[in-house]
């Protein structure tokens, strides 16, 4: 008969195997994969030879995924933090969806990169306003997004050029997180310049005014 030890052993090895095929099948990882074959080779070790000890290596397994899990993205979302990031709004099918992001001043409107969920990326190409928050300043801007594979080389490299020396260090630690993370398949890479809005460019205008023109 299965004692109680080896039985919950058994379902905490079932438990993080599921755990990393699901995580390996919907964005890969190395975290993923690790508890996938970690996992696997100690639901193997239960089932085929079991010890007393199997319970301890159990929780020890699923203490290890879940820490480093928190461990790696804690590190990268500080990281990712300490640098310019703006907040931009997105009206999407399913609701708003709020994004923080990195950005560049390439040209005279500001320009971000968002490795974006689909609806959010449809959204943006379909160039539907989004709310923009940068220093605590918030505008109404029009999108004009292009997928990155779409990009001419000569563009992209420009692109990475200016990220890296704005950012510098930071970008190890996007590098970081897909690497331990992984990547949602579902993400479309986009570039976005966010345009200013008519109603953005009417108050614009009106700030810039002196308040004895405005009275004439």
């Amino acid at each position: 008969m299965m004692s109680r030890s080896h039985a919950v052993a058994l379902v905490i090895a079932a438990l993080v195997t599921g755990m990393g095929i699901t995580v390996v099948l919907t964005r890969g990882g190395l975290i993923g994969w690790s508890a996938l074959v970690l996992g696997f080779a100690l639901l193997l070790k239960v089932m085929l030879k079991p010890s007393s000890t199997d319970y301890l290596l159990g929780l020890s397994l699923a203490a290890f995924c879940a820490l480093i899990w928190a461990g790696a993205y804690s590190y990268v979302i500080a990281t990712w933090e300490s640098g310019e990031v703006v907040e931009v709004v997105i009206d999407t099918q399913s609701g708003q969806h709020t994004a923080r992001l990195w950005v560049l001043d390439i040209g005279e409107e500001p320009l971000i990169y968002y490795d974006a969920p689909a609806e959010a990326a449809e959204a943006l190409m379909a160039g539907k306003p989004v709310r923009f928050t940068r220093a605590g300043s918030v505008s109404v801007r029009v999108p004009a997004a292009v997928r990155i594979e779409a990009l001419p080389e000569s563009k992209a490299a420009e692109l990475r050029d200016a990220m890296e020396a704005k950012y510098e260090g930071r970008i190890t630690a996007a590098q970081i997180f897909y690497g331990l993370l992984g990547r949602p398949r579902d993400r479309v890479a986009l570039i976005a310049t966010l345009g200013a809005s008519e109603a953005t460019r009417e108050q614009s205008t009106i700030r810039k005014r002196s308040p004895g023109r405005l009275l004439r």
